[in-house]
């Protein structure tokens, strides 16, 4: 059986539309499996991310903290306190 594909000139067989159609079938199965990959990265990304911004947090804290314990308002990582400054 054949198939005229109207305005093109050519005929194609029923079996050639059948592999045209399974290949195109198999790359939307590689590129559904690529998207679900990298949603799954992204999501590991974002709980990185998440756990990295509380470790961050948490050393903002401290910081804070052993400031308030050398009598200083604010601890400053780019200038650290010379001898004699503080309590």
């Amino acid at each position: 059986m054949r198939i005229r594909l109207g305005g093109e000139g050519s005929e194609k067989t029923i079996e050639t539309l059948e592999t045209q159609i399974s290949d195109l079938r198999s790359q939307l199965d590689r590129a559904a499996q690529i998207i679900v990959a990298k949603d799954n990265n992204l999501e590991r990304l974002d709980k990185e991310r998440e756990k990295l911004q509380q470790a961050y947090n948490q050393c903002k804290q401290r910081m804070r903290q052993i400031g308030v314990c050398c009598g200083r308002k604010e601890f400053s990582i780019e200038r650290p306190m010379q001898e004699g400054e503080g309590s």
